[in-house]
């Protein structure tokens, strides 16, 4: 059947597979476009307009239409028509340069995180235009990129270089202005410890014992701990590796101190926060299709039954047969 990758995709959707040179089939994308509300396409625009389905054309087939390019350079640039790929973006936007420790290579990130977030923000610009449309009558042309998105995402390690001129080097899990923050060992597992302030600094000090480490001066504002990160963290690292990462997990959340153990998906989705929210979804024949769903919850409107990811092209006889668009 399909692939985990495809599944996790396309649950609630009907998939339709039409070839755009044939003339029936031509026939049956116009018909859609005519009563559709919003259209997204992430081919290479300049493809898309040889067939004959530019903007300009579109929308005077129907002029309420959301038009939606998603493309990897963005629309009108000298590298419009080059495909992309996640990991280009992220290589070339600067993100993968912040991306992974000091003394190693640039990394990509462990999920496509520009795919995804190039989607987000597709999706909420389309909102914004099918509000206007509302204001308006008329539908409009929305563009993002993959590789505006991973510019974007940059936001304050840009900010820093277009401001001072010096660009900031990778830090790994560390934080270049908060201290202690990142990974630290303990007897079994890692954990990640995230001291927002100076006030949640001196009660985890009081959770692990260390009143005397609370009490240093070099450590007691977050600009001295940013200025003693070394020394910080070798003290510090030695008392978490005391205990196992459970216990100090547990005694620093009684602590009100931001701290988690680091999780692999079994156990993240087996207990715990995660688990909790309830985001597992099943479907397909005997509920064999078990995917993330939406962690979005809108007060006053439940979210829908799931449905099965469909098989590439399963609608388009039913839709061929319908007749009410």
């Amino acid at each position: 059947g399909n692939t985990c990758y495809f599944d996790s995709l396309n649950r609630n959707k009907q998939s339709v597979a039409l070839d755009l040179a044939c003339p029936a089939d031509r026939d049956l994308f116009t018909g859609l476009v005519r009563e559709a509300d919003v259209l997204v396409h992430n081919w290479v625009q300049e493809a898309l307009d040889k067939l004959g389905f530019d903007y300009e054309a579109v929308a005077a087939l129907n002029p309420r239409l959301v038009y939606c390019d998603v493309s990897g350079y963005g629309r009108g640039t000298p590298a419009a028509a080059r495909p992309s790929q996640d990991i280009l973006a992220q290589a070339l936007s600067g993100l993968m340069s912040l991306t992974g420790e000091p003394a190693g290579p640039p990394l990509r990130t462990g999920v496509p995180v520009v795919d995804h977030a190039t989607g987000l923000y597709a999706a909420l610009a389309i909102v914004a235009a099918l509000l206007e449309r509302e204001r308006t009558g008329r539908g409009q042309r929305v563009s993002v990129s993959l590789l505006g998105t991973a510019a974007a995402l940059t936001a304050v390690p840009a900010a820093t270089f277009l401001s001072t001129g010096r660009a900031p080097a990778r830090t790994g899990n560390s934080h270049p202005a908060i201290c202690p923050y990142g990974l630290y060992a303990t007897q079994d597992a890692p954990v990640v410890l995230a001291v927002a302030n100076d006030a949640m600094w001196v009660r985890c000090c009081r959770a692990l014992g260390l009143a005397a480490l609370g009490e240093d001066p070099r450590f007691a504002t977050n600009a001295g701990r940013v200025q003693h990160r070394a020394a910080l963290d070798a003290l510090l690292g030695q008392r978490l590796a005391a205990e196992p990462s459970l216990t100090i997990s547990a005694r620093l959340e009684q602590a009100r101190v931001s701290c988690a153990p680091v999780q692999d998906l079994a156990a993240a989705f087996r207990a715990g926060p995660v688990a909790d929210l309830g985001l597992v979804v099943a479907c397909g024949p005997e509920d064999a299709v078990r995917l993330v769903g939406s962690p979005v919850q809108l007060g006053d409107s439940p979210p829908p039954a799931v449905a099965a990811p469909p098989r590439l092209g399963q609608h388009t006889e039913e839709i061929r047969r319908r007749r009410d668009w």
